[in-house]
């Protein structure tokens, strides 16, 4: 078999009228397609392409290993723990997205005191979206992002990009368990 051709994405103009999820889809995909980078190199470009595009402040990725909910990649790193216990993890949302394994959308302007999201660093964010990273029927870890509550709410194309981000992140995230 002949070795394949690189493509070069980069060299695909962006439309002005494309809306956030093409724009978005192309930049993950000239994330992954790029040669040379470390896996966690690529893990925080496509979290830093997200935080971006979904107008979040802070993001990270999770990994379900020995009994643990592990933060693999986060940004700003400082600010999300290690890991936690999957004893523990019912205080955070990360609990019901793992139990549920749905995603969780959120406004505090919107929630009520018991539907109050908390992430992974203790605080009640003004917006928060979270969804299970899911291979092969198995839930591997979550994509999690928090930030200031926006004026006009999440757009439905914020919601289906945090869906994408989840589905491409599963494949690398179960090869790395």
């Amino acid at each position: 078999m002949d070795d394949p051709i690189p493509l070069s994405f980069r060299d695909t103009p962006a439309s002005k009228a494309a809306p956030m999820i093409e724009a978005f889809a192309r930049d993950v995909q000239n994330i992954l397609g790029e040669q040379g980078y470390l896996i966690n190199d690529r893990l925080l470009k496509l979290l830093m392409a997200a935080r971006d595009a979904l107008r979040m402040d802070d993001v990270c990725i999770t990994q379900i290993k020995r009994r643990r909910v592990r933060v693999l990649c986060a940004t700003p790193s400082d600010t999300w723990p290690q890991s936690v216990a999957l004893n523990d993890i019912d205080m955070y949302t990360t609990g019901q997205i793992i139990r549920q394994q749905t995603m969780v959308a959120s406004e505090a302007v919107n929630a009520t005191p018991i539907t109050k999201t908390v992430d992974l660093t203790g605080r009640s964010p003004g917006r928060y979206i979270g969804a299970p990273i899911l291979f092969d029927g198995t839930i591997w870890g979550t994509v999690e992002m928090s930030g200031t509550a926006q004026p006009d709410g999440f757009r439905p194309d914020e919601i289906t990009a945090a869906v994408f981000l989840a589905a491409v992140l599963s494949v690398p995230l179960a090869l790395l368990s």
